[in-house]
């Protein structure tokens, strides 16, 4: 496992190549392959800082996006990879940091995909494998998260059957894993997929597997890192899935709105990012269907948190939401974009972004 203070890779690895390089984690070291390590140096109670620290960055980034502090997230990371490298402790505290440094890895991963910077945050989530893979059984849930961030990644840009391979492969890698909330995320990040591209009936299997899930998660049980997949943000995603539907029949479009809604309502308010996401997606729906005026309220609100969060991945869909409203014939877009088109254009000046 390595990393280096300028983790720009040549390019962004996309279809066979991408899978490969996450595959690796499947392939659980022996109990015996790290190396013995003389106890004492590291122990339990930096391993726990290391978490709350990472923990902290997440909370940041959740509330303000991925640009205030992701330098700060980047140079921890340094850190604690030598720190794993060439620390010594027990093989037991060993394997608690390598969970440590996946997570972090994925936390500063998250935060360079939500600038932008898409090829960088690849490498960090594929760190975080390699971290995750050096912890043995204990890396199994963090690993699969960590999939599934490249899978939301691979959707985001526009690579759906990249984002469902990655879905299953860490579904195969967690299925002997207890029911719930990690098996009840990769369910519904799979129905989405599913319904990207255009496979309802596996959209619809996907979501009752989700349902299955989280009807027998344990609320108090979920790691930190899973904290973000709660009821509101799978009613959201099922709001995607009917969204995506109401393309092949307009109809559908109605109990997007109504799913949507009913996340936006469980949403907690510190959650600013997710937020923005809400309105942007309640406002394509009402577009959908035939509700102007609505996509009207909802754009305004979005772009009220979109002024609150630093996040190019917003920007983008706000962009998505620009583009629908252009084929809309009501003077009722026309006056939304007249209205959206000021702040996208103010995101895009240089220096709005973070390195």
């Amino acid at each position: 496992m390595s990393d280096d203070a300028t983790p720009v890779p040549a390019r962004l690895l996309a279809g066979p190549e991408l899978l490969r390089a996450a595959q690796g984690w499947l392939h659980l070291p022996d109990p015996d392959v790290l190396t013995p390590r003389r106890p004492g140096r590291i122990g339990t109670a930096d391993v726990l800082a290391i978490q709350q620290t990472t923990d902290a960055f997440r909370q940041l980034d959740n509330a303000h996006g991925g640009a205030l502090c992701r330098r700060a997230v980047v140079g921890q990371l340094h850190h604690v990879t030598e720190l794993a490298g060439h620390g010594s402790s027990t093989d037991t505290v060993a394997r608690g940091l390598f969970v440590a440094v996946a997570d972090l890895a994925s936390v500063a991963g998250w935060m360079t995909h939500d600038i932008g910077r898409h090829a960088e945050s690849q490498r960090y989530f594929l760190l975080g494998l390699q971290a995750a893979k050096q912890a043995g059984p204990a890396g199994l849930a963090i690993a699969a998260h960590i999939l599934n961030c490249l899978a939301r990644q691979a959707n985001h840009l526009n690579r759906p059957a990249d984002a469902l391979d990655l879905v299953q492969a860490a579904q195969y890698g967690t299925r002997k894993l207890p029911p719930g909330r990690l098996h009840a995320l990769l369910a519904t990040l799979e129905a989405r997929c599913h319904a990207v591209l255009g496979q309802l009936p596996a959209t619809a299997r996907a979501l009752g597997t989700a349902d299955h899930h989280l009807a027998v998660d344990a609320p108090d049980a979920a790691p930190s890192w899973a904290e973000w997949f709660d009821t509101a943000e799978h009613h959201v995603t099922v709001g995607v899935c009917e969204l995506l539907a109401a393309h092949h029949d307009p109809t559908r479009a109605q109990h997007a709105i109504e799913m949507v809604q009913r996340g936006t309502t469980a949403r907690p308010q510190e959650r600013t990012r997710s937020r923005a996401f809400d309105q942007i997606l309640l406002a394509r729906a009402h577009l959908a269907a035939d509700q102007p005026d609505a996509a009207d309220t909802a754009t305004t609100d979005a772009l009220a948190l979109f002024g609150r969060a630093t996040s190019t991945r917003v920007a983008d869909r706000l962009t998505e939401l620009d583009h629908e409203l252009s084929r809309h014939p009501s003077t009722t877009a026309a006056t939304i974009r007249e209205r959206l088109r000021p702040a996208l254009v103010a995101d895009a000046t240089p220096g709005n972004a973070s390195s």
